[in-house]
């Protein structure tokens, strides 16, 4: 059931998941304890204080975190990631690569501290090479690392990985599918997967042109700060609201189904959702012709859940936009392009709602407004990151939103896909036949089939509108939307 793409709905079963991970997507995102009251700890409080607190030391937590570096002998560099991880008894997933690593582990506080220090030091010592030709190691590295607690609805044991599995893969991240990396996802297990392999074959005639771009050569986005990125939101609303702004664009590089129940929501800023269903397929997304006249020589603001994705896919948006070919030919490129720096997991430890309250202050008078709206959806056990978004009252209304997922039958408002069960269950709503994760509410779901359930006489559950067919949901570039708040 876990093989191939499915995966990037997130894990189920990490003991028949283990090796077999394909293309975990860069927001492998963090988890928090259950029964605790203590707020998510980013990477740079932690190490501001230089430790956990000391309940922090002995809670089960998990780590997220991904870094960009050459690496010459991965598999020495995985091997070390085995050992530590299995000498610090941490369990989770981790990817590595030439360019770089991925991961995303549970375990206790300490030792999750201590494989941290372990890693940098590894970083720093082994892989890095010294500026300038010294023999001294360089210590400039770039390690975005999160700490975060685990839900509280849940047992902590059902929040955990039971399993390590460490890969050595092509890719930090899969933005663009090859030939080889096709090959690697098994046999087909559905007509639907083979009719879009072939569709995908037909177009590459078309985009072959734009896929020799060597848009790893590009430079990333520009980073902003969650404060810094807030800011920018905020004074591009302005200056839309007031007829100054000429078209700021944001774009949710991450999945349909993650984007169904949290994003960003800015009034009267344009949101390009490009409604995939794997990261994969945001290469099509960006040399789309949607995509070129939304996007051409305006500025950009993409985010993703942990960062990891929009690394790649800023470099490759200027590759293609700057290429003059493709969907591109004869349209200007973006006038810049940013990122959220550590995604919309590091923006909700700062805006988001940690408890009742829905903003928080910054000094005795200014309140920082949250422009994230929903939940973060995250592919680790818990499906979802307990820190909420409030999010800012649409254009000509008054009240903030907290939830955005809406049941696909009778339209309320509805984000759990497990249906008050734990994600390592199995017990979520997939369309019955291309098996994306749907949203039906619960009175609703009775009376539905859902895939993976016996069929009993009841209608089944497709991923189309009102359950009714199913449009195999994020397999083709012309569910590209583009909506304003």
């Amino acid at each position: 059931r876990w093989g191939g793409h499915h995966l990037q709905d997130g894990p189920k079963n990490l003991k028949t998941v283990g090796g077999r991970t394909k293309d975990m997507a860069d927001d492998l995102a963090p988890a928090v304890d259950a029964g605790s009251d203590v707020d998510v700890v980013s990477a740079q409080e932690v190490q501001g204080a230089g430790m956990l607190g000391r309940r922090d030391e002995q809670q089960q937590m998990i780590l997220l975190y991904y870094c960009y570096v050459t690496i010459e002998c991965v598999e020495s560099h995985a091997q070390f990631h085995t050992n530590t991880c299995k000498a610090t008894s941490l369990n989770g997933r981790i990817r590595v690569s030439t360019e770089g690593i991925n991961g995303v582990l549970s375990g206790r506080g300490h030792d999750l501290r201590e494989y941290e220090s372990k890693l940098r030091h590894e970083l720093t010592t082994s892989l890095i090479a010294p500026p300038n030709g010294g023999s001294a190691p360089s210590n400039n590295i770039d390690l975005d690392m999160k700490y975060c607690h685990l839900r509280k609805d849940i047992p902590v044991h059902q929040q955990l990985f039971d399993s390590l599995s460490v890969r050595v893969t092509r890719e930090v991240v899969s933005l663009v599918e090859t030939p080889q990396s096709k090959s690697k996802g098994g046999r087909s297990r559905c007509r639907q997967r083979r009719r879009q392999r072939r569709k995908e074959k037909d177009m590459e005639l078309d985009c072959r042109d734009t896929c020799l771009v060597d848009w790893k050569n590009e430079e990333a986005a520009t980073h902003l700060s969650p404060s810094e990125w807030n800011a920018a939101l905020l004074r591009a609303s302005e200056a839309s609201e007031g007829g100054l702004n000429k078209g700021d664009v944001l774009i949710d590089v991450r999945n349909v189904y993650e984007s169904n129940i949290g994003h960003f929501a800015v009034p009267n800023l344009q949101t390009l959702m490009p409604n995939t269903r794997k990261h994969s397929s945001m290469a099509d997304v960006f040399n789309s012709e949607t995509t070129a006249k939304a996007l051409a020589g305006r500025r950009v603001f993409m985010y993703c859940t942990g960062g990891v994705r929009c690394e790649r896919a800023g470099s490759y948006l200027k590759g293609i936009s700057e290429s003059n070919s493709g969907a591109w030919k004869g349209m200007e490129p973006p006038s810049a392009v940013y990122q959220l720096k550590g995604g919309i997991q590091n923006y909700l430890e700062q805006f988001g709602d940690k408890g009742e309250v829905a903003t928080i202050k910054q000094g005795k008078d200014d309140e920082k407004l949250c422009l994230y709206r929903g939940r973060n959806f995250v592919f680790d056990p818990r499906r979802t990151d307990p820190v909420i978004g409030s999010g800012m009252p649409s254009s000509g209304k008054s009240e903030k939103v907290s939830v955005v997922g809406k049941c696909m039958i009778c339209n309320c408002p509805h984000d759990d896909y497990d249906n008050n069960h734990a994600p390592c269950e199995n017990k979520e709503a997939r369309c019955f036949r291309c098996r994306i994760l749907v949203l039906i509410c619960d009175p609703c779901r009775k009376m539905y089939t859902c895939w993976g359930e016996a069929e009993e006489g009841k209608p089944i559950l497709h991923c189309g509108k009102n359950g009714a067919v199913c449009i195999d949901r994020g397999n083709s570039t012309e569910q590209i939307r583009i909506t304003q708040y």
